[in-house]
């Protein structure tokens, strides 16, 4: 009995959570919308080289013993959001963006018997919180760096494999539904007469162990086996 109330509890308060978390990113997705004067609002979007960091080297504890032959590399991902731009001063900005976002890892090898399939997808909506600083002007063109925080909500993770021609979608379910980082970059634009055109280089890496350690798989490394997501990304956008 003690059993179906505690589940029921627990229904409850998940329930709760989700419910307010979908009303803050309305909340989030509204105040960006909205264009006070003298803020620009606009569009990003861009495809990212992805991947996932293990402090240990050893990813059999977090994704299990089937990768112990593989090694995990790069995947290609994606982002695409809005942002919305505050000028501080005439070389400062702040500016505040929400994307959907495709990061992971690749395991995929080629063997003589057989081609292996191994990819991990977490698809989360991120929150950057970017601090620009424009270090050169000449005409239209303007550059600087930037640097900032950043949040994400997983919203979907799984692994995708192919062995022996058999596909599997498997979700997984110790990535974390929380994380936090850094990005920093370099980026440009072009003054238009109705906007400014974007592009930047930006790199983002994990502060946080990003994945719990699977039931039954031993910790072998128990001191250094963190695992945390990193990127590099090409970007485009439009300011209005």
């Amino acid at each position: 009995m003690h059993r179906k109330e505690n589940f029921h509890i627990e229904g409850r308060l998940f329930g709760t959570a989700k419910k307010a978390i979908i009303k803050s990113l309305f909340l989030i997705l509204g105040f960006l919308l909205v264009k006070p004067l003298g803020a620009e609002i606009g569009i990003k979007g861009g495809i990212s080289l992805t991947g996932v960091h293990s402090s240990s080297g050893d990813f059999r504890h977090v994704l299990g013993y089937e990768i112990n032959s593989l090694t995990v590399g790069n995947l290609m991902g994606f982002q695409a959001g809005i942002f919305k731009a505050f000028e501080l001063s005439g070389r400062l900005q702040i500016q505040p963006e929400i994307s959907f976002a495709l990061r992971g890892g690749d395991a995929g090898s080629t063997f003589v018997y057989d081609d292996i399939v191994y990819k991990i997808k977490i698809y989360y909506v991120e929150f950057p919180l970017i601090l620009e600083y424009r270090i050169w002007t000449k005409g239209a063109f303007s550059a600087g760096i930037f640097a900032g925080p950043y949040a994400a909500l997983k919203l979907k993770a799984e692994k995708q494999t192919v062995i022996w021609n058999v596909k599997k979608k498997t979700a997984l379910d110790n990535v974390k539904t929380l994380d936090y980082g850094l990005v920093f970059g370099l980026g440009g634009a072009y003054d238009l007469s109705s906007g400014r055109v974007l592009l930047e280089l930006r790199s983002g890496f994990g502060l946080k162990n990003m994945m719990d350690v699977l039931p039954g798989t031993i910790r072998l490394y128990p001191d250094k086996d963190h695992i945390r997501s990193f990127y590099f990304s090409v970007i485009m956008g439009y300011g209005f």
